[in-house]
């Protein structure tokens, strides 16, 4: 049986364990404004929507992406403190750029790896499983999970049984162009209190997306039709989790008359679950 060494917290909760593989804090900090993603238009009233070409860049600005840059990245987990939609990322030699939308220069993140050896001097624990692999390192701060919180279910239906905001007691937002670069935005947020007294930073697994009936973006005359997709994020005293555009999502004519916001075929079979984090005692800004 190989060695095994349990760090637990006053509370009893399971701080590491070596025999099992960890993960340590790699950079912390702000976001960086990177580029602006455009929605897109159909170029014509007769083009085949299921083609890549019937659609154009919409001739406003889009959507702001913001991200931070890791060197030799392998399975990162990256928890936010402010508003952030996962949407991509980009790939330059050995660095990775992670990019997100939604967010602001003013969205911290804290993003965590799997615990790798250094050449660091001085005093530390490292463990290694039986075929040699690090598990843990003393010298970096350890991934401690103190809660996962579902996403809630979808807010009131309208008379046509569509929800009108993405989760029940959530509220819809609308963003100024100057937030988001120039392109008509909502975001719909409900806000899950933690205990108080705490900042807590989010990380999500996995998303869902749908589209959003917006009467109020640029066409007059019912209103238009944009893609969404979903963001988790912490604050001081809880987490919360919004549905806002991504950019580079078609936008459509919508021909009905709604007369309020609601929300288009949005997935119900499967809610994803937030992991949750307290950021007292990490290093910020940190590389």
């Amino acid at each position: 049986m190989s060695a095994r060494l349990i760090a637990r917290l006053e509370s009893g909760e399971v701080l590491y364990d070596t025999t099992k593989i960890s993960y340590g804090l790699v950079k912390s900090g702000y976001l960086s404004y990177f580029e602006n993603w455009r929605q897109l238009r159909k170029r014509g009233i007769n083009v085949d929507p299921n083609i890549g070409s019937s659609w154009v860049d919409q001739g406003v600005p889009g959507i702001n992406q913001y991200g931070f840059i890791v060197d030799n990245p392998r399975s990162p987990i990256v928890f936010l403190v402010g508003k952030g939609i996962v949407t991509g990322v980009k790939v330059s030699g050995n660095s990775k750029t992670y990019l997100y939308a939604g967010a602001s220069e003013a969205t911290k993140f804290y993003c965590f790896d799997l615990m790798a050896d250094d050449e660091v001097e001085g005093p530390g624990l490292k463990s290694r499983s039986d075929t040699g692999a690090l598990t843990f390192n003393s010298r970096q701060n350890p991934l401690n999970v103190i809660a996962a919180v579902t996403a809630p279910l979808p807010g009131t239906p309208n008379r046509f049984g569509r929800p009108v905001t993405t989760y029940v007691d959530g509220r819809n937002e609308r963003i100024s162009f100057q937030t988001s670069g120039g392109c008509a935005s909502v975001h719909s947020v409900v806000d899950i209190p933690l205990p108080a007294g705490y900042e807590y930073a989010a990380f999500l697994p996995w998303s869902r997306s749908c589209g959003i009936i917006d009467p109020y973006a640029y066409n007059t005359s019912g209103g238009d039709i944009y893609g969404v997709a979903e963001g988790a994020y912490g604050r001081t005293g809880g987490i919360s989790f919004f549905f806002g555009s991504p950019g580079r999502t078609t936008m459509d004519q919508w021909f009905g008359r709604d007369g309020e916001i609601n929300f288009y075929l949005m997935p119900t079979d499967r809610y994803p679950t937030a992991l949750v984090i307290k950021t007292a005692g990490l290093p910020f800004p940190f590389n």
